[in-house]
């Protein structure tokens, strides 16, 4: 069963009723986590998402509502001894992004990651699905992605 939950679908600026964005997909095993706006711990922590089960971070674009977040989320998982290496996937320069963004703080406990960049096309196949992304038209490169599970007998 695929499970999406909304932690945020505003915009540049947050309201009461609606924070950045950021959406979880669990699937199985997976918890995949899309875009992590400022304030998505505070969201995942209300929806009852603990943040060490996160397996894999796709990252549509460096705009600072869709990734503000990441910094603490990566310290809360790194602190929580988060069992597996935290899974990074985003538009070409997210290694240099994300490099840059640790460099602007004493960075303590964050999680083991492995970045990868994403042009288009098929980036993540397990034996039950497959993620696939296709560039979107926007002010900076820009990803957005499919989920597609796998056909199977019953």
């Amino acid at each position: 069963m695929i499970e999406i939950t909304f932690l945020g679908t505003g915009s540049m600026v947050p309201t009461k009723q609606r924070n950045h964005s950021a959406i979880v997909l669990t699937y199985k095993t997976e918890t995949m986590l899309m875009d992590c706006g400022e304030g998505t711990q505070r969201q995942m922590r209300i929806a009852g998402i603990k943040p060490a089960k996160i397996t894999r971070l796709l990252i549509s674009h460096w705009h600072g509502d869709h990734v503000f977040g990441i910094p603490g989320l990566m310290s809360t998982m790194g602190a929580d001894k988060a069992e597996k290496k935290l899974l990074i996937y985003g538009p070409v320069g997210t290694k240099k992004y994300l490099e840059n963004m640790f460099t602007f703080f004493t960075s303590k406990d964050v999680i083991e990651h492995e970045v990868h960049e994403v042009k288009k096309g098929k980036f993540i196949e397990t034996e039950d699905f497959i993620v696939e992304a296709q560039p979107l038209k926007h002010s900076t490169p820009c990803i957005g992605f499919s989920f597609i599970e796998k056909d199977r007998r019953r």
